[in-house]
């Protein structure tokens, strides 16, 4: 990060020649100012300046970054890792729209001279990573993880109330306050590990990480609880509404893949497929996860980077 502009604030994060023993790695969040607005934007980096970009744009689902064994793995095969909280979410500033979501990360990537990117994309983050993944000459591949895309998929949610809420978020500015007052209200009452293996519990390995990172999952909850309910609700419009910027055959010149998990059912599978299929980018499966997939199964994901990257 030693190109950042003087304005942006001193990197913290962690080197490889000091991170010492492996259970005792601490991961950093610093806040970059970007763009002529000044933008905040949070972020975490892991690995030396000079290891090739792997970038996570987090989700409303878990604003958090891999877990440490991940990022000394991925530094160990030649990568950096770097999680972005997108605008609304911890210090970063709020967007009024996607297209800001992604202009203000672009940004990011310019001011911190960041070449050569391999971008993530998880679940609600996809939106922004379409456009990203589209427009930036910074982003060389793309994952897609845990992507909605523009289908119908209220019926997935397990349980069914929690469905009920995500609804009701995108039908109007009232309906988001109130679903977001509810869900607060079931993590205040229950506690965020009761909320995510009761939200998760359609797949084993996403209850298997909730339990495994219970300090993660943790800063994950303090987080996404407390954005504002307008945050809430675009973070979900585009992808139980429709996004008009997924277009056919979008990425089938785009060097991307979307990944998912084997233990999601086979309805989410078909719908996945198709609209994959729709928008021309190929699609695998990890064996571990769903809505955490690229966290659960990350030692399969690193393989599947680097045997996508030699080819």
């Amino acid at each position: 990060m030693g190109l950042f502009r003087p304005r942006i604030l001193p990197p913290q994060a962690n080197r490889l020649d000091q991170i010492g023993d492996r259970k005792r790695v601490l991961r950093y969040w610093q806040t970059a100012k970007v763009g002529e607005a000044g933008t905040s934007l949070e972020y975490m980096q892991f690995g030396v300046d000079h290891l090739r970009p792997l970038i996570f744009l987090t989700s409303i689902e878990y604003p958090a970054s891999p877990p440490w064994g991940f990022c000394i793995d991925a530094a160990s095969a030649g990568f950096g890792v770097y999680s972005i909280r997108r605008p609304g979410f911890g210090a970063s500033d709020a967007a009024c729209s996607v297209d800001q979501q992604a202009a203000i990360v672009e940004a990011f990537f310019e001011e911190a001279g960041l070449e050569n990117i391999i971008l993530v994309s998880v679940g609600s983050a996809n939106p922004i990573g379409a456009r990203l993944a589209v427009k930036s000459r910074r982003v060389t591949f793309n994952m897609f993880a845990n992507c909605v895309f523009n289908r119908d998929v209220m019926g997935e949610f397990r349980p069914a109330w929690f469905g009920r809420l995500l609804s009701q978020t995108i039908e109007s500015r009232a309906g988001a306050r109130i679903s977001l007052g509810a869900i607060r209200q079931a993590g205040r009452q229950f506690g965020s590990q009761w909320f995510y293996q009761t939200c998760f519990q359609k797949s084993p390995g996403d209850i298997a990480y909730v339990k495994a990172y219970p300090r993660e999952m943790a800063e994950a909850w303090e987080v996404a609880s407390a954005i504002h309910h307008d945050t809430w609700q675009q973070e979900l419009q585009p992808s139980l509404k429709g996004d008009p910027f997924l277009r056919d055959g979008l990425f089938s010149s785009v060097p991307a893949l979307a990944i998912s998990g084997t233990e999601t059912t086979d309805t989410w599978k078909s719908g996945f497929e198709a609209e994959a299929t729709r928008l021309g980018v190929p699609t695998t499966y990890l064996s571990s996860g769903d809505i955490l997939v690229a966290y659960q199964s990350g030692t399969e994901l690193l393989s599947l980077l680097k045997e996508k990257i030699a080819a």
